[in-house]
């Protein structure tokens, strides 16, 4: 199967980002839980808004606050993306087996949304 090269271009346009990854945690001594670090970890990749059109297209699921991000980079769902002064998690990432860049649907933290 032919695979597109758009490496170049994230290069070229991309913008930074931080990725904050939860580590696993760990017990002390006494038998207490201590939660690992998020080491933040700045990256490049190109953040879109996601299209009008997929958002109809998928009935409403996403917002205009939610984006696209395009990198070389792999992440997992759950992953925090800190962008413009914007918090992100990774909630989606279909499989691109044709690409040399990852696709991810990255969806807007709100602090006090409800459950």
């Amino acid at each position: 199967m032919r695979t597109f090269q758009f490496k170049s271009i994230l290069r070229k346009y991309g913008q930074s980002y931080t990725l904050k990854r939860n580590g696993e945690g760990d017990y002390d001594a006494d038998g207490v839980w201590i939660p690992a670090n998020a080491n933040p970890k700045k990256l490049k990749g190109s953040i879109q808004p996601i299209s009008a059109k997929l958002r109809a297209a998928e009935g409403g699921n996403y917002s205009e606050s939610d984006r696209m991000l395009f990198t070389v980079y792999n992440h997992t769902d759950g992953d925090l993306i800190n962008h413009a002064g914007t918090q992100f998690r990774v909630v989606e990432s279909p499989e691109r087996e044709y690409s040399d860049v990852n696709q991810y649907v990255l969806r807007k933290v709100v602090a006090n949304a409800p459950v």
